[in-house]
């Protein structure tokens, strides 16, 4: 296998805590698309495809959070599969937050869901790859 896992520093250790606390407000994020989604499916039938596709939002943030999670668990285990796993995650996230600045957001409020997923690329692609015996 060509890849390494990443060590476990200090600076590991913090990445890690960075991605937890992402994925703890990625969860919490969700919920609160799920009470959007059973408020408007509980408003009637002409409201309930929006509410389907507000569920369907929240999957998707806990998909990532979950992913994050992931990342933080094999990073601080020192698991060659974090390294994918965070990129994974972080491009997620970064998708996500580009398809609501395409929906019309203003970048102050999404710029901080940017900045974990940002360091944990740099801190990934930072290390060096040193092929696993």
């Amino acid at each position: 296998m060509t890849d390494s896992s990443l060590p476990r520093s200090p600076a590991a250790l913090l990445i890690a805590v960075f991605a937890l606390a992402q994925a703890a407000f990625g969860a919490l994020r969700a919920l609160g698309f799920v009470q959007i989604g059973s408020d408007l499916m509980g408003r009637g039938i002409l409201l309930l495809p929006l509410g389907v596709i507000v569920f369907a939002r929240a999957a998707l943030i806990v998909g990532i959070a979950l992913l994050y999670a992931s990342f933080a668990w094999g990073a601080l285990q020192g698991r060659p599969w974090a390294r994918r796993i965070g990129l994974v995650a972080a491009a997620a996230n970064l998708l996500l937050v580009l398809s609501v600045l395409i929906q019309g957001e203003s970048i102050v409020p999404v710029l901080p869901w940017c900045i974990v997923p940002a360091i944990i690329v740099f801190y990934v692609l930072a290390q060096p790859r040193v092929p696993s015996a």
